[in-house]
């Protein structure tokens, strides 16, 4: 178990802070941290990494204090957005390289590094060096390094940023298929919602310098606690400073239905997702833009009157 209690950063003269980060998590679950640049995602890991110091609270890992003790001697390890692989070594040696400080033969070591690379599918590959390899392969190597060491924490800050969409997804996909496998305790950094939900058992959502709230990802889209959360997380917007629509909510009002609330809306655009028909709609009076499924032929300049069946359909936020 890890127990994050009341952690906080903080600098003189930057944006990457963060205050009375709290929360636990479970042998093998995957947390996933996301939220706008400069919010102190990657600050965060770097304090549960050793790299930076926190300037309050505490961590622990099965029950033992991480805070007093140094990045080279926490069971902990970290993946950035590059592999940062040793251009020198061979895909072998840098996998290896991870166990460079553990006990143990050179014979059972390389045995090891081998059983790694044949969980990420390179086996055919130890002998290559980096150059040889293409960006997802270079970031399977990268991740066989850190799980051969069988870390207590694994940090994943961003490490699909530099891929493009194709080998993201799939990349993403085995990734979190191995964590499973190897059942590693894992917190996963990125400013993608639609990844961070993929990736994570739970979400912790942060911005404007605090966790702003952690949970199902679904939960949270669903039923955002926050104003921040509300415009950030989820989709729809903001009826006034404490109330919140979801898109999910609203509908196309045909004439003569009866509506709770509506709104005037102009179409801008009209698109298909996997096989269903969805509009992108700017409303009148806010400006705001949504994206809601319609089962009419609409065009866009078109305008149209949205809206929710009943009031318990508006959420409330702080």
């Amino acid at each position: 178990m890890i127990v994050i209690q009341d952690m906080e950063k903080s600098y003189k003269k930057s944006s990457s802070v963060f205050e009375s980060v709290s929360f636990t998590m479970e042998k093998g679950e995957i947390v996933s941290v996301v939220g706008p640049s400069g919010t102190g995602k990657s600050t965060f890991l770097k304090c549960l990494a050793g790299l930076e110091e926190m300037t309050g609270g505490s961590y622990y890992i099965e029950e033992k204090e991480m805070t007093s003790i140094p990045a080279n001697k926490r069971p902990v390890v970290m993946m950035f957005q590059q592999p940062f692989l040793f251009p020198h070594m061979t895909v072998l040696d840098n996998v290896m390289y991870g166990l460079k400080f553990q006990q143990g033969s050179k014979k059972e070591k390389t045995s090891k590094a081998r059983s790694f690379l044949g969980k990420v599918n390179l086996s055919d590959y130890e002998a290559y060096m980096p150059y040889e390899l293409s960006g997802g392969q270079q970031q399977r190597v990268a991740l066989a390094r850190a799980l051969v060491t069988s870390p207590s924490l694994l940090l994943l800050d961003e490490p699909f940023s530099s891929l493009d969409n194709a080998l993201r997804q799939e990349t993403r996909d085995w990734v979190k298929r191995l964590l499973r496998e190897q059942n590693t305790t894992a917190i996963f950094v990125t400013h993608d919602i639609e990844e961070a939900m993929i990736m994570g058992d739970r979400v912790a959502v942060f911005g404007e310098g605090r966790l702003q709230q952690i949970g199902d990802p679904s939960d949270i889209y669903y039923h955002p606690k926050s104003t921040f959360v509300a415009e950030f997380y989820s989709d729809g917007f903001m009826l006034n400073p404490s109330t919140f629509v979801h898109t999910e909510k609203l509908h196309v009002i045909k004439h003569g239905e009866t509506n709770a609330r509506s709104w005037k809306a102009t179409i801008v655009n009209k698109r298909m997702r996997h096989g269903k028909v969805f509009y992108d709609i700017k409303l009148t009076d806010n400006q705001k833009q949504l994206t809601i499924l319609a089962e009419e032929n609409y065009q866009a300049g078109e305008e149209l009157l949205i809206g929710i069946e009943k009031e318990e359909d508006l959420i409330t936020v702080k």
